[in-house]
């Protein structure tokens, strides 16, 4: 079971005369979450995930509300170590690692512009860091940052590593934005840590506060109505049940053929057990080159495939994914698949193997149909895999179906489960803000 992160506390750490906590999100927050926030809108919209409703609306209590119930339940289930910002104990902004799966992570960050560029910030991000890397136990965390973003980008670029150029990566209030893929890793932790690191960087440049400090707005204090958290509490647990129940009943895939070629996409079917178990023995030199031939084979039982169908059956967002079979001529030859579908529906990765045995072409025809079907009949609008850096012929897969070299992710956890450096393709439709301000490509 997974480890809960619903009640940490981080800090309280002390920089020029400033206290800075971290603590779990509150409903007690909200007048303040929203001050902050409305009148930092020109800072944050630009690069906040698009909606049709006005910046007014998606800050009222009942938003708020949601906003940390979800937060809640994430972080009982280990799925996320949600925090705000605290600076002399008035709220400040947000800091949380999202989306921990497989070793990884991802960091969310918006603080205050008030209080942004005194360091205070990058101090309470330096202790979620640890915590990320001790605690959870994390190997990878990223930060995926808009190229037009360069106050976030300067931010980070002193510990962490700019991996790729994500194309289309995100639809936000200024358009669909390519974003720059930050990453930092367990083996690059600096000695003492992050929190200590950036604290001896920090006063070496700025031995006193470079600005006074002003006095803080005071904001009457509101406390939200037990009706809007009850109406709030009754609409979470509502849309719960009904992800659970569209989790239950998700599409069976469709079948995708190439009217071309000799390859076929098609969902599993009951029958499918024998000849899985073949192809998948026959490509043990790709799936599991370490593993003996027997041992291989006796992990492939009948209670491992019905497992397997039974993960599949939530879809493009269930963790297994919507799993398709690749046919040759009419002969199981491999299999491919979409997962990790994010909540906008728009993003999608993707897995592939195919056994030896098939013809050479026959992988780089099923990412095209694959793609194609994501892409023309799911809406999706960016499709990325990720290969080793030491696999060739992956690479040479992924150019063959259109797919783009965005950069190299380092001590990434591929689908084997190997823990190793991967190259990160990707397919993308979206017509984009590019890269004027990021200085160029990475290749």
């Amino acid at each position: 079971m997974s480890a809960s992160y619903a009640s940490v506390v981080l800090g309280p750490a002390h920089l020029h005369g400033v206290t800075v906590l971290l603590r779990p999100p509150a409903f007690g927050d909200f007048a303040e979450w929203r001050r902050i926030r409305l009148r930092d809108r020109d800072c944050l919209e630009p690069y906040w995930f698009h909606s049709p409703l006005t910046w007014e609306q998606r800050h009222t209590a009942t938003r708020w509300v949601r906003e940390c119930l979800t937060a809640r339940a994430e972080a009982r289930a280990g799925r996320r170590v949600s925090t705000v910002l605290e600076i002399d104990g008035r709220f400040a902004g947000q800091i949380e690692l999202v989306s921990i799966d497989s070793g990884a992570a991802e960091l969310s960050v918006w603080v205050d512009t008030e209080v942004a560029r005194r360091g205070a910030g990058g101090l309470a991000g330096s202790l979620l860091l640890d915590f990320g890397f001790t605690t959870v136990g994390l190997e990878r965390i990223t930060a995926p940052i808009a190229v037009t973003n360069a106050g976030a980008r300067r931010a980070v670029a002193q510990r962490w590593t700019r991996e790729a150029v994500m194309a289309g990566y995100f639809d936000v209030g200024s358009g669909r934005i390519d974003h720059e893929l930050w990453a930092v890793t367990s083996d690059r932790v600096p000695a003492g840590g992050f929190a200590a690191d950036w604290l001896d960087g920090y006063l070496a440049a700025h031995p006193t506060s470079d600005s006074p400090r002003t006095a803080q707005t005071t904001v009457p204090a509101t406390t939200i109505s037990r009706y809007t958290i009850l109406r709030a509490r009754a609409r979470y647990c509502l849309g719960t049940l009904r992800r659970a129940a569209a989790s239950l009943r998700a599409a069976r895939p469709a079948a995708v053929s190439d009217e071309h070629g000799p390859v076929t996409l098609r969902p599993w079917r009951s029958d499918d057990f024998t000849p899985r178990r073949a192809a998948r023995i026959a490509a043990r030199p790709l799936l599991a080159p370490v593993s003996s031939p027997d041992d291989w084979a006796g992990r492939h039982t009948r209670r491992e495939w019905w497992r397997a169908r039974a993960s599949a059956r939530k879809g493009p967002r269930g963790r297994h994914g919507a799993v398709f079979v690749v046919e040759e001529a009419g002969r199981y030859v491999g299999e491919c698949r979409l997962f990790d579908q994010d909540m906008f529906d728009r993003n999608v990765r993707a897995a592939l193997w195919v056994s030896p045995q098939a013809s050479p072409d026959t992988a780089a025809g099923a990412l095209r149909l694959l793609t194609a079907h994501a892409t023309e009949r799911l809406g999706i609008w960016r499709l990325t895999l990720a290969v080793p850096t030491t696999d060739r012929v992956g690479a040479a897969v992924a150019r063959a179906a259109g797919l783009r070299h965005e950069g190299t992710m380092h001590r990434y956890r591929g689908v084997d489960g190997e823990l190793t450096d991967h190259e990160l393709w990707a397919f993308s439709t979206a017509h984009t803000v590019h890269l004027s301000e990021a200085g160029g490509d990475i290749t």
